[in-house]
């Protein structure tokens, strides 16, 4: 736990340091791809993929993770905060049970709204992974990242 608050707060370091904050406003929405690697066995990883609607303060969407034995499709629900919501907050549930919450998500996101430095921790005792936490870095898709039409626009 104290390596993934030490990196969160890293991550909150590079991300906002010398920049001009106010450039921080902007959509959210879109496609998301990334990685992300649990802190407690750091050989287990994988990728993430995030279809995040935004709308004001508010995030929600669908993710679908690779390599977890834990809700691999998931639907997720938070907020951005802080004075350029450029930090965000959410929490994980099942597709089926879209109420019942396993996991919760904390991050940063830089100014430029095309990527987001997270630490996650999954906090619901009977959950296969509970106790597990970790780090995600996902990157918004652009029109320009296709490659030869094998990522989603």
């Amino acid at each position: 736990m104290i390596r993934a608050i030490i990196i969160f707060l890293v991550s909150i370091l590079l991300i906002s340091s010398p920049v001009r904050a106010a450039e921080t406003q902007g959509d959210l929405s879109g496609y998301w791809i990334g990685t992300w690697t649990s802190l407690n066995a750091p050989t287990y990883n994988g990728v993430v993929e995030m279809d995040i609607k935004n709308e004001g303060n508010d995030v929600s969407g669908i993710s679908v993770i690779g390599n977890t034995k834990c809700f691999p499709e998931r639907v997720f629900k938070g907020k951005l905060s802080g004075k350029y919501n450029n930090f965000i907050r959410f929490k994980l549930a099942p597709i089926e049970n879209p109420e019942d919450s396993f996991a919760k998500n904390r991050g940063v996101i830089n100014r430029y709204r095309n990527a987001i430095s997270m630490v996650y921790s999954f906090n619901k005792p009977n959950s296969e992974c509970y106790g597990d936490v970790g780090t995600m870095f996902i990157s918004k898709i652009q029109p320009y990242s296709s490659i030869q039409g094998v990522t989603k626009k």
